[in-house]
């Protein structure tokens, strides 16, 4: 009863062994302020709710449903480019729906891993890309994003790691930096991929939570190129593990072969809640900006007891905080975890050499930024 090999090169989510831990000291303490995690407060659209519930009663609701979505949603996520990206994927083979973004990370890697290929990892970045490149048979190479360049890779150095690797793996809206995708750069990467023959799996699940929204897919042309997008961030939507990529026709039917032998269908009613979202007006994603924007100034004043420094620019739901020299993050993380009972994440979780930084989210409600600065300035044991 051995499990396989790979298993011992990845550790358990870091998130959800710390959310095991706060619930067993919960019940001898005080109650934690969870701070890490970007985890939408905010409910979801009341239109997009009631479109749910309706729909639960349609004929046909809670059979099976089509393996690749129904073309009504795929149709509806085609409309969300065209309107907020200038773009116009083609439903039927360009675009795929799928149970959270994260599923889509899996599905892609099994489509292309063979044992030992190459897969180019963002550090600082999310650590799914390196454990499912692992789960999938592959071998995970980390590169570095540079502070100096805006949180951009330097495409010369990555030159020879291309020329051995099967997928990159990019980000932006930067996840946990904040910083937003740069056009210019953006063209670059596409040119990059298609030089040198290199699958790019943008991940892009905070596209309108940002000043500069953008889709990569607005310069991808016949690149091998390929966009994650989620209704987790941007429409408050994340326990309804809703996702889709788009991008390159045959990119996306290899893993859709994949995925329709992994999984049998979204729920029916989700999807159509979804086309709902889907169609919302711009006010919708000016309100969570402003309400994520008030927060930002509530996390600097928490930043500024330890001289940490938060980025002005950018989006997303985190504050990439820039420690003072000489001070570790895992310290300063352990220490408001065991000593404060305020959960805040390590850089080191987004690639080891990020001891410096810390990562505190925008995802609760305004009063618990309030009330962990009081408990910073009060509480003594």
């Amino acid at each position: 009863m051995k499990p396989a090999r790979k298993l011992s090169r990845i550790g358990d989510y870091y998130f959800a062994r710390k959310r095991e831990e706060i619930a067993r000291m919960e019940k001898d303490g005080e109650k934690f302020i969870s701070l890490a995690i970007g985890n939408p407060d905010l409910p979801p659209p009341p239109e997009v709710v009631d479109e749910l519930t309706a729909r639960l009663g349609d004929p046909g609701a809670h059979r099976y449903q089509a393996y690749s979505g129904l073309p009504s949603f795929k149709e509806a996520i085609a409309r969300f480019y065209r309107r907020h990206f200038g773009v116009s994927p083609d439903p039927a083979t360009a675009i795929l729906p799928l149970m959270g973004s994260k599923s889509g990370i899996m599905w892609l890697s099994l489509a292309y891993l063979d044992p030992g290929d190459k897969v180019l990892v963002p550090e600082p970045g999310y650590m799914a890309y390196g454990s499912v490149t692992i789960l999938a048979g592959g071998e995970p190479v980390a590169f570095e994003l540079e502070p100096a360049r805006r949180w951009q890779p330097d495409l010369d150095r990555l030159t020879p790691l291309a020329d051995e690797a099967k997928i990159m793996w990019m980000n932006y809206t930067n996840m946990p930096t904040g910083t937003p995708a740069d056009r210019g750069f953006l063209k670059e990467l596409v040119s990059f991929a298609k030089d040198k023959d290199i699958i790019l799996a943008f991940d892009n699940p905070y596209s309108l939570i940002t000043d500069q929204a953008a889709s990569i897919l607005k310069f991808s042309e016949d690149a091998p190129v390929v966009e994650f997008q989620s209704m987790s961030k941007n429409f408050n939507m994340a326990g309804w593990r809703l996702g889709w990529m788009a991008g390159h026709p045959e990119i996306i039917r290899a893993t859709a072969k994949v995925q329709n032998n992994a999984e049998s269908g979204i729920f029916y009613p989700l999807q159509k809640a979804a086309e709902v979202a889907l169609d919302l007006s711009d006010e919708w994603f000016e309100q969570i900006n402003r309400i994520y924007a008030r927060r930002k100034e509530k996390v600097k004043k928490l930043a500024s007891r330890f001289g940490g420094t938060c980025s002005t620019e950018g989006g997303g739901m985190f504050c990439w905080i820039h420690l003072p020299e000489g001070m570790s993050g895992e310290r300063l993380a352990d220490e408001w975890f065991y000593k404060y009972r305020i959960f805040i994440a390590p850089g080191t979780i987004f690639g080891k050499k990020w001891d410096n930084y810390v990562r505190i989210s925008l995802t609760v409600p305004d009063d618990l930024y309030d009330e962990a600065l009081r408990r910073l300035d009060t509480w003594t044991s």
